[in-house]
């Protein structure tokens, strides 16, 4: 029998999924998930309610197992965003719910690559970047301990990669921007090299040699940074695919296409704009890992090495770095979504596929000169209009017409004069026409069944009546 180890009460926003065998489905409308490792009495079953749960994020890490697609259903409808991770934390798979459409918007990021403005955009990406990995190396990192605020190669590091940002206007070509991008890339990670982890002193001669210290990214097997051999770069490795997670919810919640990227090209299997809108929030991964990792500690048994080399999370690790890491990341991946698209709705979009007799607008038919604007005194183009634009209209009613003026005064006065608007006149027929109503339908006593059928049919009579006046009026 499963153990019961916790409720939705008691789980967090983020919830992590492993073992072999997992299964994700609805008992007696409760997401009922069980996975965990080892025999069927230690495995582990928790119970979200659908009432009050906090869950909004499931990644699954379970190389094998069964969704139900009454789960699925049942976080759609509670929008729980579902990840499917492989083992070396790739994203497989990602369900989120509550996608927006938006073509002008996907139609503006389409033409963005080949226009004037999309460069702009571009370098936009690259300075929230650039500036992102100034902030780290001038205020956070240091207030964790990782830099010393005295360091000389802190101080050329800050330099060479503020000048990257003051000369990022003049590149108009991506390989120009790449150039830039990939060497204040290779500054950041030449500071951060060799920096020393959070490792006791007595596990120093269980674990292998190189575990001790942060490797730069290029460090993986064979070349492949997915393939990490040291425990930090397996867990930014780890970190980066839930960023993508949030990214992408981002993406979906303001409209994006992720395929249609501009720093990033297009590939067939790779979503590009994801890619470019985690650029300016890696390097807020890379503060929170150090920062978790001088929280929790660092113990052997968080990490496995497979028998070539490379580095795996624990799964008790895994679960307690997301519930820790994307809480956080919400915000940052919202905000630069939402800064991306803003960006794209200010590109002019050249229309081609248009005929040229049906675009042309019809001429009014009632034109000349129709008097001046009753607020900016031009011509009116019609002859009936009042006012020559919805600006003049509104600008009239607040600076010369204040209608909202006018109601206060007049009430005011009225008050002085011992006259209520709530208590007399035509308010007091109304509330005494619908006292009387409700006393004479308490009167007769009727069942609501009966009601109904006497509203509808005074409705039908009220509109019979209106029928033979409209007949009369037309004779």
């Amino acid at each position: 029998m499963l153990t019961e180890s916790i409720t939705g009460r008691h789980a967090g926003p983020v919830f992590v999924v492993d073992g072999y065998g997992a299964s994700i489905n609805v008992e007696g409308a409760h997401l009922i998930i069980r996975d965990g490792h080892g025999p069927a009495p230690k495995r582990r079953k928790t119970r979200f309610a659908r009432g009050r749960t906090k869950l909004c994020r499931l990644v699954v890490r379970s190389p094998a197992g069964v969704v139900s697609f009454s789960a699925i259903d049942w976080c759609s409808r509670k929008n729980v965003t579902i990840a499917y991770l492989n083992s070396d934390s790739r994203l497989l798979s990602c369900y989120v719910p509550g996608i927006v459409s938006d073509g002008p918007l996907k139609r503006a990021q389409a033409v963005a690559g080949v226009t004037e403005d999309g460069v702009t955009v571009a370098q936009s990406l690259l300075r929230r970047k650039l500036k992102s990995q100034i902030d780290a190396i001038e205020t956070e990192l240091p207030d964790l301990g990782i830099i010393n605020r005295t360091d000389p190669c802190r101080t050329r590091a800050l330099n060479e990669i503020g000048t990257i940002v003051d000369s990022l206007h003049k590149d108009r070509e991506l390989r120009d921007l790449l150039a830039h991008e990939g060497y204040a890339a290779r500054t950041y990670w030449e500071l951060l090299a060799g920096t020393p982890l959070p490792w006791p002193a007595w596990t120093k001669s269980r674990i292998p040699e190189h575990w001790l210290r942060v490797w730069p990214r290029e460090s993986g097997l064979k070349a492949r940074v997915r393939n990490a051999t040291d425990p930090f770069n397996a867990l930014l490795n780890y970190g980066y695919t839930l960023l993508e997670v949030e990214v992408r919810i981002a993406c979906g919640q303001e409209g994006l296409d992720p395929d249609l990227g501009l720093i990033h090209v297009d590939d067939r299997l790779r979503q590009s704009a994801i890619y470019d809108l985690q650029e300016p929030i890696r390097t807020r991964v890379d503060t929170l890992s150090f920062g978790f990792c001088h929280r929790a500690g660092l113990r052997p048994h968080m990490f496995h090495e497979l028998p070539n080399g490379v580095v795996r999370l624990d799964p008790d690790l895994a679960r307690a770095y997301a519930a820790w890491l994307m809480p956080q990341l919400r915000r940052p991946a919202a905000e630069a979504a939402a800064s991306f698209a803003r960006d794209l709705r200010h590109i002019t979009i050249p229309y081609r596929l248009i005929d040229d007799r049906k675009a042309a607008k019809a001429p009014a038919l009632r034109l000349g000169d129709g008097g001046p604007c009753g607020y900016c005194q031009k011509p009116l183009k019609k002859v009936g209009l009042k006012f020559c634009s919805r600006h003049c209209y509104l600008r009239y009613s607040v600076e010369v017409a204040r209608p909202i003026e006018l109601a206060r005064a007049k009430l005011q006065k009225m008050r002085s004069e011992g006259l209520s608007p709530g208590h007399g006149g035509e308010a007091a027929k109304k509330r005494g026409a619908a006292i009387a109503a409700s006393n004479k339908r308490r009167a007769m006593r009727l069942t609501p069944d009966q009601h109904r059928a006497r509203r509808a049919a005074q409705q039908r009579e009220l509109r019979q009546r209106k029928r033979e006046a409209e007949t009369k009026a037309v004779l």
